[in-house]
């Protein structure tokens, strides 16, 4: 009999007495062709089996389906069969080469739940902070502003009429221009007005100032791009005014092919960069990260400072 022939007759065997493990498949596939070596590949998976004289030089080959993978090597290359006689062990492991798929399917969308759990509980640790950081500022700055404004403006109903009135009523103006601009650099942390109607082009030219220069030409683009991008600048330029005053600082925006980029220079002092590569800015990290970003800060003493940030759009 040919051995072909046998091996289709041990298949048929094996798949109604339900023994078709792909180990024992395998076996039995090296021992019907009288093989030193044979491998079956399926999906991410292999299975091997070989014969006690060992696997020969050279094998060969057979690729029985493309997705799913699955792949059948032989040794010697005299007992490989035609991809037409392999059919009844393609027929056998196919639904076996789709089950390990979706389990890997099912790893792989487990992986990423983790990873967006994860990323959720930062996201919220940022918020609570946040928070946090808005309650201080408001209670530290607009309210000691406005607290200041009503005194004044106490006074000066008090003292209506009196030599100096004109003075005190620009005095609590000013006060009151004062507790307007503590509000604004507040919300500005929030969510700019310009942020949202203007775009990330709109918001980062915003940012230009004596000493600070913005190139930006952006069409709209998702919100939480934006935001994300925005605020990696907003904190860029603000770390750059504190630790480099002085220094000159350049912010420029560019999309190209698929991805957008942010990036914040200044040829200040410099600093050496920590080890994982983001200075203090992890949670800016983890903020783009959530946006399928990255952050890059590159730095040296007396080299000035980059910071650039992308996502791919």
């Amino acid at each position: 009999m040919r051995r072909d022939k046998e091996l289709v007759g041990k298949l048929a065997a094996a798949f109604n007495a339900n023994e078709t493990d792909p180990r024992d498949l395998i076996r039995l596939v090296g021992q019907t062709l009288r093989a030193r070596w044979c491998e079956l590949t399926v999906g991410t998976r292999t299975y091997e089996w070989s014969s006690p004289r060992g696997r020969a030089a050279d094998p060969i080959r057979c690729a029985l389906s493309d997705d799913p993978e699955i792949v059948i090597a032989i040794s010697p290359p005299s007992a490989m069969l035609t991809p037409q006689q392999w059919q009844p062990l393609l027929i056998l492991v196919e639904p076996l080469a789709y089950t390990e798929a979706k389990e890997q399917a099912q790893r792989l969308r487990n992986d990423a739940v983790r990873r967006l759990d994860d990323l959720r509980w930062r996201a919220s640790i940022d918020m609570a902070q946040e928070r946090r950081r808005l309650e201080r500022d408001l209670h530290d700055g607009a309210q000691h502003h406005l607290v200041a404004v009503q005194l004044a403006i106490a006074v000066a109903e008090h003292q209506q009429g009196e030599t100096g009135e004109l003075e005190r009523r620009r005095a609590a103006r000013s006060q009151l221009d004062s507790a307007e601009s503590v509000l604004l650099a507040t919300a500005r942390g929030v969510l700019p007005r310009t942020l949202a109607d203007n775009g990330l082009s709109g918001a980062l030219h915003a940012l230009s100032e004596s000493g600070i220069s913005v190139h930006a030409d952006l069409p709209r683009l998702m919100p939480a791009v934006e935001s994300a991008l925005y605020f990696t600048a907003l904190e860029a330029v603000s770390n750059a005014q504190k630790y480099a005053p002085g220094a000159r600082i350049n912010v420029d925006a560019l999309m190209k092919g698929d991805r957008v980029t942010v990036s914040i220079s200044d040829n200040g002092p410099g600093f050496i960069v920590r080890k994982d590569g983001v200075g203090g800015l992890s949670r800016l990290a983890q903020r783009l990260q959530a946006a399928n970003g990255v952050l890059d800060v590159q730095s040296a003493p007396g080299k000035g400072t980059r910071v650039s940030a992308w996502i791919r759009y």
